[in-house]
C-alpha cells in the first residue's frame, strides 16, 4: 500500500514544484502585470488539477490489484 500511495504522493509533488518553479520564473521574467504570466499561471494550475486528478485514477487502479484493496 505504502509503496504506491509513496510513488502517487511523490510524483503529485515534483509536478507541483515543477509547475511552481516555472511560474515564480514567470513571474521574475514577466512581472505579475503581464497578461502571459496570469495565462501560465491558470494553465499550471490548471495542469496540476489535471495531474493530480491522472495519479488518482492511476493510484485506485493500482489499489484495485493489491490484496489489502479487495478484502
Amino acid at each position: 500500500m505504502l509503496d504506491v500511495t509513496g510513488w502517487a504522493i511523490l510524483t503529485w509533488l515534483k509536478a507541483t514544484l515543477l509547475l511552481a518553479f516555472i511560474t515564480g520564473g514567470a513571474w521574475l521574467l514577466l512581472g505579475s502585470d503581464s497578461g502571459w504570466f496570469w495565462l501560465i499561471t491558470v494553465g499550471a494550475v490548471g495542469a496540476d488539477l489535471f495531474i493530480a486528478r491522472q495519479l488518482s485514477r492511476e493510484w485506485r487502479y493500482e489499489a484495485g490489484l493489491r490484496w489489502w484493496w479487495t478484502r
